[in-house]
């Protein structure tokens, strides 16, 4: 998929690391917080998840 030459590169739009991109120079905030109201909201498009977490031994969760 080619990108735009307007477009964030994709990297650059991963919530983990958005914050260090921003503060090393390499994002610019307000173009980012455009780029996140441009999205469709899809929330009418997703299904609920059921997950039931199990504990094994000492480590994991427990109920």
């Amino acid at each position: 998929m080619a990108e735009k030459k307007d477009e964030i590169p994709l990297k650059y739009l991963d919530r983990r690391v958005v914050e260090r991109y921003i503060k090393k120079g390499l994002l610019d905030e307000k173009e980012y917080q455009r780029h996140l109201k441009s999205l469709e909201d899809l929330a009418a498009k997703a299904s609920d998840v059921e997950t039931e977490f199990t504990a094994l031994g000492e480590l994991g969760p427990s109920r």
